[in-house]
């Protein structure tokens, strides 16, 4: 099924867009660093402060909806004809684009950090770096992507419209934000963004917690990814 998806998968626009939108972050967090270097003292710890506000709460979530709805823009444009005719049931397609969505999520996560070291060290010239505490922080964002690509997976089956789609992605960032700073663990990745930002360890009990929400998210939002298809196939 994979080998499949990838055939069908259009480089050139998810391509533009995972390179973007992480540049984006990263260059708005490195000019807000570079303005209030006097302030920001810390080189590592305070451009990452920056960069991760930036990313975390504003560019990550609207990323991942982006790359789901594009996998399916390619369904919708064919009239779903690929997955009509093919002997494989409907779940099979939902969890290979889930599949490719997260693998698309982990390179953009991998290129995030690298960019971020770039910034660091030839436009701030710092110092040398210990990784851990950020490598901590992508693992975590990576997990807590799963969700979120079953969320948009689901619509983007129910709601053609990619436009409508991605500006979905705005407005629950923005409901992501509202709950997170009422500690609650319903976006697991606004939750991380402001853990990020004050450069904080999630604790055992919070991380078990955004850990099956996520579960809870990610079964609930598959099974109606699978409705949904065989809603459409009708």
């Amino acid at each position: 099924m994979l080998k499949l998806e990838f055939k069908k998968i259009k480089f050139m626009n998810i391509l533009l867009v995972s390179l973007i939108i992480p540049l984006l972050a990263n260059a708005f967090g490195l000019i807000n660093y570079l303005g209030n270097k006097e302030t920001l003292t810390n080189q590592w710890q305070s451009l990452w402060t920056q960069v991760s506000l930036f990313y975390f709460s504003f560019f990550y979530i609207p990323l991942i909806a982006i790359v789901i709805a594009s996998l399916w823009e390619t369904e919708h444009k064919a009239g779903l004809k690929f997955i009509r005719l093919s002997p494989k049931k409907n779940m099979a397609f939902v969890i290979a684009k889930l599949i490719l969505a997260f693998i698309i999520i982990c390179l953009c996560q991998i290129y995030f950090i690298i960019l971020f070291y770039l910034g660091g060290k030839y436009i701030g010239n710092f110092s040398s770096i210990d990784f851990s505490i950020y490598f901590y922080y992508i693992g975590i964002s990576i997990l807590l992507a799963l969700p979120i690509i079953g969320i948009f997976g689901s619509l983007a089956i129910r709601i053609k419209s990619f436009g409508i789609t991605v500006l979905l992605s705005s407005i629950f960032t923005i409901f992501g934000f509202a709950t997170a700073f009422r500690s609650l663990k319903i976006v697991g990745l606004s939750f991380l963004a402001i853990e990020a930002n004050n450069f904080r360890y999630i604790n055992a009990h919070d991380f078990g917690l955004l850990t099956l929400f996520a579960a809870i998210e990610l079964i609930i939002f598959l099974y109606l990814s699978n409705k949904f298809l065989k809603y459409e196939n009708k």
